[in-house]
């Protein structure tokens, strides 16, 4: 549908009036008029009049097959709205969606943004054939956004979810939001589970019938993997591959998180997922044969999430290690020729948690996640000592005069527009980020 079209720009006045004033959305017949307002969720109007309106999948894909999901009837309730299926006489599902195999319909077609009366009469006919089945526990779980207005009713849907590596960082984080999350966790470590062993990863998967992975299992120790790059390619590129095969071959939604090492930190703009990669190092290279190995192998609803820079109040890293320098010496060197931004895991735990139910990609896409803002390891070190009130002088140095073996990269801006548009989230500003895990650990003073 083109964003200029009369009919746009009417629904967008429209949807804004509903979702303040909580009025009706009125508009011409056969027209199916679609906007994103969750999981490429929409609204169609109602055979029963303009004045009514019900929510409607826009297209999704589900084990290879392409489904539409239509509430067959709907009842006015005091202004508000009370969806259900009657797929016999008498015999209604209150899902919200259903499963519907349609014949012949191409996404372009609804996202053109309208159906002939002809095609309209057609589909409804072989809707009414079909038999409409509640959402299973593996497979969509869809979400709709929508006004006060509306009342919905869905199956409740849990979903299974292994997350790897879930005593670091990223995967305690995790854990600490599933705690208000709806869905069944699993978190493990080498120890319950090693992730370069394929055989190990299918029958865990099979035992407790997974339907999503987040891998935040990787070999982070930079400099170390210079000098150990068996271990680092099994763990960052192997144990990728693995989960991969296994995701794909059981139909298995799979998160992979990667890193900005995997450019070379050269560029003079932030990066986009579409620039050309080029590791320096050992962890790098590792990080990005597993990213490859996944787009390879091409598992379905699966995305690679690229980021930087990640602190926590779990686990070692820069944020706790400065904490610890500022209370025991009077002054420090901070590397100012390394820009980026940080990444603070507890925001970016909840922004997997968010994206998750909304994937609906055929092929593996990669997305950059930070915290907003620009800064160098210097800065974030001045703001640590500010926010703590730590008496500790912090004073800049450039990389040349800080030698490691493994050469980090001096410039690891991501640009986030692309997650950010497709996913409808916002991303905190690294200051407030950080503020709160400094609270979180007792430091913020």
């Amino acid at each position: 549908m083109k964003k200029d079209s009369k009919l746009y720009d009417q629904w967008n006045e429209n949807k804004k009036t509903i979702c303040a004033n909580d009025t009706l959305i009125k508009f011409q017949q056969f027209h199916i008029v679609f906007m994103k307002m969750g999981v490429n969720i929409g609204f169609e109007q109602d055979g029963k009049g303009s004045e009514y309106l019900r929510p409607v999948l826009v297209y999704k894909k589900f084990n290879n097959r392409v489904f539409l999901g239509i509430p067959l009837t709907s009842i006015a309730k005091s202004d508000k709205f009370h969806f259900e299926f009657e797929y016999k006489k008498h015999k209604k599902s209150y899902a919200i969606l259903s499963q519907i195999k349609l014949f012949d319909i191409k996404r372009a077609k609804y996202y053109d943004g309208k159906i002939s009366k002809k095609q309209f009469e057609k589909l409804q006919e072989k809707l009414l054939d079909l038999i409409v089945t509640p959402l299973q526990a593996k497979g969509e779980c869809t979400k709709a956004i929508c006004s006060t207005s509306i009342a919905q009713k869905q199956p409740n849907v849990k979903l299974n979810i292994l997350v790897t590596g879930g005593n670091g960082q990223l995967g305690s984080e995790a854990r600490e939001l599933s705690l208000t999350n709806p869905n069944n966790f699993f978190f493990t470590d080498i120890e319950s589970l090693d992730i370069t062993n394929k055989e190990a990863i299918e029958a865990f998967v099979l035992t407790h019938k997974i339907d999503a992975i987040i891998n935040c299992a990787a070999y982070t120790a930079v400099d170390k993997a210079e000098s150990d790059a068996e271990l680092a390619d099994k763990v960052n590129h192997l144990a990728v591959k693995y989960l991969s095969e296994v995701a794909k071959a059981n139909d298995i939604i799979l998160i992979h998180i990667s890193t900005d090492y995997v450019f070379d930190g050269k560029n003079y703009r932030p990066y986009l997922e579409s620039d050309s990669t080029s590791p320096n190092g050992v962890y790098g290279k590792t990080k990005l044969d597993g990213e490859k190995a996944m787009i390879e192998l091409n598992p379905n609803r699966s995305i690679i999430i690229r980021t930087a820079w990640v602190y926590s109040s779990f686990g070692a890293n820069f944020v706790k290690t400065m904490l610890r320098f500022g209370k025991e010496r009077e002054q420090l060197t901070v590397i100012y020729d390394q820009v980026g931004s940080p990444t603070y895991a507890r925001d970016l735990a909840q922004a997997i948690l968010d994206i998750l139910p909304q994937l609906d990609n055929e092929s593996v896409e990669i997305y950059n996640y930070t915290n907003e803002g620009v800064l160098s390891w210097f800065d974030f070190a001045k703001e640590i000592m500010k926010m703590a009130k730590l008496d500790c002088a912090v004073l800049p140095i450039e990389t040349k005069d800080y030698p490691t073996p493994a050469s980090r990269p001096h410039y690891s801006l991501l640009n986030k527009a692309k997650i950010k548009a497709k996913f409808n989230i916002t991303i905190p500003y690294w200051k407030d980020s950080l503020d709160r895990c400094l609270r979180e650990l007792g430091e913020r003073r």
